[in-house]
C-alpha cells in the first residue's frame, strides 16, 4: 500500500467520530481515495453541485476548511493507529 491509499476499515476507523450519514461516508471515502468531484457525481448519478454540497456539510462536520486538509485528517490518523498498533505492547520507561 502506498503512502496515497487508505483501505475502507482505516478511513471508517477515522470516520465514524464525525457522525457522517451513510452517503457522507460513501463520498467521504471516495475523495479521500483520490476520486474528483465529477467522478463521483458520475458515480452516484447526481449532479456536480450537489456533490459539492454534501461536501460543504462533510468539511463542517469535520472541522476541516476544504479538501486538502479533510484528506490530512485520515492520513495523519492512519500514521497515528499505526504508530500505536506498532508500540502496543511495549513498556516504554
Amino acid at each position: 500500500m502506498t503512502k496515497s491509499e487508505i483501505t475502507k476499515e482505516q478511513y471508517l476507523s477515522i470516520a465514524q467520530k464525525f457522525g457522517f450519514t451513510k452517503r457522507e461516508l460513501e463520498l467521504g471515502f471516495l475523495k479521500v481515495s483520490g476520486f474528483s468531484n465529477r467522478r463521483i457525481a458520475y458515480m452516484f448519478g447526481i449532479s456536480e453541485q450537489t456533490v459539492k454540497n454534501h461536501f460543504t456539510h462533510i468539511y463542517e462536520k469535520a472541522w476541516v476548511p476544504g479538501r486538502k486538509e479533510f484528506k490530512e485528517l485520515f492520513f495523519e490518523g492512519i500514521n497515528e493507529i499505526s504508530h500505536k498498533e506498532r508500540y502496543s505492547g511495549h513498556n516504554h520507561r
